[in-house]
């Protein structure tokens, strides 16, 4: 048999959580300043709170005997007391009405599932401008309940509530500005335009991880419901067609859209076309996915647009209209900016010609071993020549070079396509002191064979 934990109020979490601060304190020969304001006990025993309370996971089921919220938390703005117990909306009430101060409650994770007793008052609590009611299970009932008690209530959020509809309450409530209503079941866009028609002051709409659809709902019902959005999040939703993105179109003021994880996307890999897909189709959008969008985005993100329908025999609506603005474009030109790795060039040895796709990312040392069963000499016995075959304007080979550095790559000499490279056999190192009577004879060196070639060819 399980023992059942004795009930815990939110006084006596209190007073579990803050007042041991002072004697959990490390000892210490320093001395240790406390402001006076910090949580834990004063001189007197009293137990001093800070004005924003965190009390998460104690097993909280209730708000204590009456006045004891009040004497603790008389200047508390902000509570939150998620992933505890309290299922009684009247034990929600007795704690709201003993902090006349708060602006921000949080009750997530609480079960509070069931509705408001008939004849149990709600307390009104002008100030409270943040509810947060995810994981509750609270009924639309109750929920409007308190909202006509709480009239400054700005933001609200309902997520995980498993809410598959939207009960329509008569009276609207424009106070609020921003709903989360993220990871519910709701699938119809019809449903979503009554959130819209409920709090028709809406400025941000979060809703994703939920099964939502394609929108089946009228243009003009949309419009409607959705008079002031400037923010919506449909991430990891069902959205599917660029039809129903289009239709966002109609919401004047939408200005920021999150949609990551939709199928809309599958059939497209490349983010950045992904991004200027939706660009181009949504013009007053200024901030996608958290980034913003600017005028050149913009222009570039249409004009891409424009190209990626030019083949396509059905051209979407918007594809006429940005033809409009930028005109018919030509497809881009394809150009490889990889760096080249062979050249196609002439190799002369002697009288021995051929024509070979040099590997230019190879060392010269390297090469000249790739010549030695060719050329029948070592590397060390080889002087290579580079010849640009590019003519300037009197008609004469701009440049050639010897190539020196062994370790240095042979693109590093700009080999291109067309041009030569002749091998030349290393002469002999002459004596350092020559005999005066037997000078050496004059032969025709490596030099002197370029120098023939040159005039040949001019």
């Amino acid at each position: 048999m399980v023992e059942e934990k004795p009930a815990l109020s939110l006084p006596q979490a209190l007073w579990q959580k803050y007042s041991t601060l002072d004697d959990e304190l490390p000892l210490s020969s320093s001395k240790i300043f406390i402001a006076g304001n910090a949580p834990g006990k004063d001189a007197s025993g009293t137990l001093r709170l800070p004005p924003v309370l965190a009390v998460h996971n104690f097993g909280i089921t209730c708000g204590g005997e009456e006045g004891e919220v009040s004497r603790l938390c008389s200047q508390v703005t902000e509570l939150d007391i998620t992933q505890n117990c309290i299922s009684q909306w009247q034990e929600v009430f007795k704690i709201m009405q003993q902090i006349p101060q708060l602006t921000f409650l949080n009750l997530c994770n609480n079960p509070l599932c069931c509705d408001i007793p008939a004849g149990l008052a709600v307390p009104s609590c002008p100030q409270l401008r943040h509810l947060v009611l995810n994981s509750t299970q609270v009924p639309w009932k109750a929920l409007y309940n308190i909202l006509e008690h709480t009239p400054n209530v700005e933001e609200l959020h309902l997520s995980l509530n498993n809410y598959s509809s939207v009960e329509q309450h008569p009276q609207s409530f424009p106070n609020v500005k921003v709903l989360h209503f993220n990871g519910n079941n709701v699938q119809s866009w019809a449903e979503v335009c009554k959130l819209g028609q409920t709090f028709p002051s809406l400025v941000s709409l979060v809703m994703h991880e939920a099964p939502l659809k394609d929108i089946e709902a009228p243009v003009e019902q949309l419009q409607q419901a959705f008079l002031c959005l400037q923010k919506l999040n449909i991430s990891n939703t069902g959205v599917g067609s660029w039809e129903s993105l289009e239709k966002f179109n109609s919401l004047q003021q939408l200005k920021d859209v999150r949609m990551l994880g939709v199928p809309l996307f599958d059939d497209i890999v490349d983010e950045k076309l992904r991004r200027q897909m939706v660009i181009a189709r949504m013009p007053r959008v200024v901030r996608l996915n958290g980034s913003s969008v600017s005028e050149e985005e913009r222009e570039d993100a249409e004009r891409a647009f424009i190209r990626h329908f030019l083949d396509s025999e059905e051209k979407p609506e918007r594809y006429h209209t940005l033809v409009g603005i930028h005109g018919v474009l030509e497809p881009l030109v394809e150009i490889d900016l990889s760096p080249q790795t062979t050249a196609h060039v002439k190799v002369t040895f002697e009288e021995h010609v051929k024509v070979m796709d040099l590997n230019v990312e190879q060392t010269l040392k390297e090469f000249k071993r790739s010549l030695k069963d060719w050329t029948g000499l070592p590397p060390s016995k080889l002087r290579v020549i580079h010849v640009d075959t590019e003519i300037n304007y009197d008609g004469h080979i701009c440049h050639h070079e010897e190539l020196r550095y062994a370790d240095k790559n042979l693109y590093a000499y700009n080999i291109k396509d067309g041009d030569e490279i002749l091998i030349w056999p290393r002469p002999p190192s002459l004596p350092s002191s020559p005999s005066k009577k037997n000078p050496p004879k004059s032969a025709s060196g490596p030099d002197d064979k370029f120098q023939a070639k040159k005039e040949l060819q001019m």
